[in-house]
């Protein structure tokens, strides 16, 4: 009987740790996002179109320092869990929200459903970008009360932002300004106007080549060669 009973308590407690186990929030090598809190500032397509939030107060992220995340898109709350595995690296769980029904123009459908679409991030100028699988576009996110506190730093090296001058395949001048990040595989974020596309770094026969969704980047010997969509571009850094 006494075995009985000890086989059974072991057979317990082994249970009770792996149910422990299944709910810890996965470990994370991002350091510089568990404890921070940011808010929306627009979200950036594939297709050129630019999205920015009616209250940027609505759209917020909290990542925590235990691997949970705490959200509020437009008028539903919800949690999840997020996860670092590399440089740069983002994904995030399933996100538990409340059902209201947002009204009309929310952007609340758009990042439901981009939610678990995320796969990497970048921090430039105190601002938090988090990329979509696939080149599906760009969230850019600003921290909650920044003029209280200072944004926090990227732990990736980087280079830049370097500024271009650039001409036209057609003619025409036009200026481009770049950062490069030393992650896996190297990233690229590159500005024209107002609008940021990533890029990612491909085998080249010389220098360094990126190449995104419309968006490719060529430095080699001191000149860039960029295609911007359908737009050709010769550029020098200044």
């Amino acid at each position: 009987m006494k075995n009985i009973w000890v086989s059974s308590l072991a057979a317990l407690l082994m249970a009770f740790d792996c149910s422990a186990h299944a709910q810890t929030p996965p470990q994370n090598r991002a350091t510089d996002l568990g404890g921070t809190s940011w808010q929306l500032v627009k979200f950036q397509g594939s297709d050129d179109k630019t999205l920015t939030p009616d209250d940027k107060t609505k759209y917020t992220i909290a990542f925590g320092t235990d691997g949970r995340v705490n959200a509020r898109v437009d008028c539903n709350r919800g949690q999840g869990t997020w996860k670092s595995s590399g440089p740069n690296q983002l994904q995030f769980g399933p996100l538990a929200l409340t059902r209201a029904m947002c009204p009309p123009g929310s952007l609340h459908d758009r990042i439901a459903k981009h939610w678990e679409f995320v796969r990497s991030y970048v921090i430039k100028d105190g601002h938090l970008f988090l990329s979509l699988m696939a080149d599906g576009g760009i969230y850019e996110f600003e921290p909650m009360g920044e003029s209280k506190s200072p944004a926090p730093k990227s732990g990736v090296a980087s280079k830049g932002p370097v500024n271009y001058e650039c001409t036209q395949a057609g003619g025409g001048n036009d200026t481009l300004r770049a950062t490069f990040y030393q992650t896996t595989p190297a990233l690229v974020l590159v500005e024209r106007g107002n609008q940021t596309r990533p890029a990612f770094r491909v085998p080249a026969a010389s220098g360094a080549k990126y190449e995104g969704q419309d968006l490719m980047l060529w430095d080699a010997r001191g000149e860039a060669t960029v295609t911007w969509s359908d737009v050709e571009l010769k550029c020098k850094p200044r």
